[in-house]
């Protein structure tokens, strides 16, 4: 084909795509306003999202930043995809076809993945805040090992969500984390022992002496100031002295005189 006859089928061919342009301009319209749409909604509701997380006052925002995040692009792809399918070019038609069959269960699996990620952060943070009687190394550990296991068990679903098949991972899963509370449990009560010592002894020692009285325990003795969960507490002529309830088992523990009221 030569270049006249080219510039000939010049004004059929920009007709053709006038008309097609035309016949498109609906669809392209419709597309970009479900992409203007669906933008708004997830600044909207990133907004939103971030903002209830710092009314909560949560120690770490980055869970709230995480969800917003994530969020926002959710919708953002989600308005995209149907925009693409809005345009309905044959291509794209068969590829959002087979796409838009496997979404909702890939909506899930990435919703149940980022919720585990947030649920995480915030059970992390929840969980070094109220460990405040372990040493802050350890507790950090806690908290990490609380996230991780909150994330593997949201990514396992996930997968589960998507088809896959985890049963062995799952079950690998459960056996290191039963293992894990196991120590953790144990550790715990090797640790917690004397203290629990205490706390069941002094529910004897409170309802065999009263504050006021005289009482010599071991090597101390003084007139009972007041008691705790877990120790005594005796005016002494050196000061105040604690001792530990388990105390008053492993020790010879003598009555010297009666409370104060009962003396005068």
């Amino acid at each position: 084909m030569g270049f006249d006859d080219m510039m000939d089928e010049f004004p059929a061919t920009l007709a053709q795509a006038k008309e097609g342009l035309a016949a498109a301009a609906p669809n392209i319209l419709l597309a970009a306003i479900v992409l203007l749409v669906g933008w708004g909604l997830a600044l909207t509701l990133r907004r939103i999202v971030r903002g209830v997380f710092r009314r909560v006052a949560l120690e770490d925002q980055s869970a709230g930043t995480i969800a917003a995040t994530g969020l926002y692009w959710i919708i953002l792809l989600s308005a995209g995809l149907v925009a693409v399918d809005a345009l309905q070019v044959p291509v794209f038609s068969r590829w959002m076809g087979a796409l838009l069959t496997h979404l909702p269960s890939f909506a899930m699996a990435v919703a149940l993945v980022l919720g585990g990620v947030v649920v995480g952060r915030l059970a992390r943070s929840a969980v070094v805040k109220t460990a405040t009687r372990m040493p802050a190394s350890q507790a950090r550990k806690l908290g990490r090992f609380t996230q991780v296991s909150i994330v593997v068990a949201a990514a396992l679903i996930a997968a589960g969500q998507l088809g896959l098949d985890v049963s062995l991972l799952t079950s690998v899963f459960l056996i290191v984390l039963a293992a894990a509370l196991g120590a953790a449990a144990l550790a715990f009560g090797l640790g917690a022992r004397e203290v629990t010592a205490d706390v069941l002894a002094m529910h004897y020692v409170n309802k065999s002496y009263r504050i006021g009285q005289r009482v010599r325990v071991g090597s101390e003795q003084g007139r009972i100031l007041r008691t705790t969960r877990t120790t005594i507490v005796l005016e002494s002529a050196d000061g105040e002295v604690s001792i530990p309830g388990r105390t008053f088992n492993t020790s010879p523990c003598v009555l010297l005189s009666e409370d104060d009221d009962r003396e005068s």
